[in-house]
């Protein structure tokens, strides 16, 4: 017999989570200091894993559904989807490091969140036209 309330445990989990990452990618939208595409993308892998409702909502939003459809068809990103999205995220990171932020840990620490995050869109896989 299936223990039904761990599922649903994990259910409420990952849309608990799944909403969290996306209230942080429209920071991101917002808020350059903060990459969009990977939380946005996290935010789908956990509805798809916690609600369908709101994983169907997602995928068919007008701006942050081909967010997900770029990159959840397995086909990867476009060459100028990436290079927008570094371009930004280093700009972001950049002016942020220089005008804002005070303290060197700080600074540290986001040239480090910019660094992966660079990693992680070159290794995604280049869509061709």
């Amino acid at each position: 017999m299936k223990n039904t309330n761990n599922s649903n445990t994990k259910k409420i989990f990952h849309t608990l989570i799944g909403t969290v990452s996306l209230l942080l990618g429209i920071i991101g939208i917002l808020l350059p200091v903060l990459p969009t595409t990977p939380f946005i993308l996290f935010s789908a892998w956990c509805y798809f894993r916690g609600s369908s409702r709101f994983h169907d909502w997602l995928i068919n939003h007008p701006y942050l559904g081909p967010i997900v459809a770029e990159y959840g068809d397995g086909e990867g990103m476009t060459k100028e989807s990436k290079i927008k999205a570094i371009f930004f995220t280093w700009t972001a990171v950049i002016l942020t490091a220089v005008f804002i932020l005070d303290s060197l840990f700080m600074q540290v620490i986001i040239v480090l969140i910019a660094v992966i995050g660079t990693i992680v869109l070159i290794r995604i896989k280049t869509r061709k036209k």
